[in-house]
């Protein structure tokens, strides 16, 4: 009789799930999901298969950095905004603790079936990093650092939310992608003709030594000034003349990666330096310059600011 009883109570069972809605779903809390700040990235609370978990990248490439020391991965009980898709990646927020979220890449095939991600509208301008800084893939929370990027850093933004920067770099060659403080970057000149624009007009010397200048003026026919000092305290003037051509970063001449290659002749004296010309939007609605010249493969260089 216990047998019968085991059997038919089994079997109510069997019943009762196969006639439960597969769709039914427990309805993640998602109360501590953060609020997007003003940018170019919006995201959406998307409510994936329960009892899922995904590994997370930084970048839309499974070789890039990964958070967690290479563990990070998504459980699908939990809350998940989306932001939009890439590829065939999806950019997504989560919580780890109540203290913590990261930002990240998963593939796009988690989405459920009936959930289409817009396709994330990325920028693709460079920048440049002012200072050493950390890259974190929690800019709402911890700020938990995933990357670093050190003075001078070359790097690609992507957009913006409230004032962090949502850019794309590599770290030891290893691509990623995160936020830093919009502050730390400036923007870069790639344009030839805006960068003969740019470097016309007298600078002084801020930092390095190489160049034997505490004030270099350079004008539009191709000639330029300067001032020296000497050991004794005296200060010598010369001229000369200067030229400025987009730099191949194949050749590996300069540490920083320059964009452009600037020669300076004085007399029989030739000298070429890597170039990259830094700006910054003033309150007037113009640009404000520095060059950063780079004399060898070394990291050591010289910073000219106006």
């Amino acid at each position: 009789m216990k047998k019968l009883l085991c059997a038919l109570l089994g079997m109510l069972l069997l019943l009762g799930t196969a006639l439960a809605d597969p769709s039914e779903q427990p309805v993640p809390d998602a109360s501590n999901a953060p609020v997007i700040p003003a940018g170019t990235l919006s995201a959406s609370i998307v409510q994936f298969t329960s009892n899922q978990t995904y590994a997370v990248y930084s970048a839309p490439d499974s070789k890039s950095i990964r958070g967690a020391k290479g563990r990070a991965r998504v459980s699908t009980n939990g809350w998940i905004q989306v932001f939009g898709s890439d590829g065939d990646w999806i950019l997504v927020q989560y919580d780890i603790t109540e203290k913590h979220n990261r930002i990240g890449y998963i593939y796009k095939n988690a989405l459920p079936k009936d959930v289409v991600a817009p396709e994330l509208a990325l920028t693709n301008v460079v920048a440049v990093v002012n200072y050493d800084v950390a890259v974190t893939d929690d800019p709402l929370i911890s700020q938990t650092p995933l990357a670093k990027l050190t003075e001078n850093t070359s790097v690609t933004v992507l957009g913006a939310m409230g004032d962090w920067t949502y850019i794309e770099g590599e770290e030891n060659k290893v691509r990623f992608r995160g936020f830093v403080p919009t502050a730390c970057l400036s923007g870069t000149v790639t344009d030839l003709r805006e960068a003969n624009r740019a470097v016309v007009g007298s600078w002084r010397l801020y930092a390095g030594s190489s160049i034997n200048a505490s004030r270099i003026s350079f004008r539009e026919d191709g000639s330029m000034t300067g001032r020296s000092a000497l050991g004794d305290g005296r200060e010598v003037e010369w001229s000369g003349n200067w030229s400025l051509l987009e730099y191949d970063l194949v050749r590996g001449r300069y540490w920083n990666d320059s964009e452009f290659e600037l020669t300076l002749t004085r007399g029989s004296a030739v000298e070429q330096y890597g170039l990259r010309i830094c700006r910054q939007a003033t309150e007037n609605g113009g640009y404000k310059y520095a060059l950063v010249l780079s004399d060898g493969p070394k990291s050591n260089g010289m910073v000219l600011c106006e």
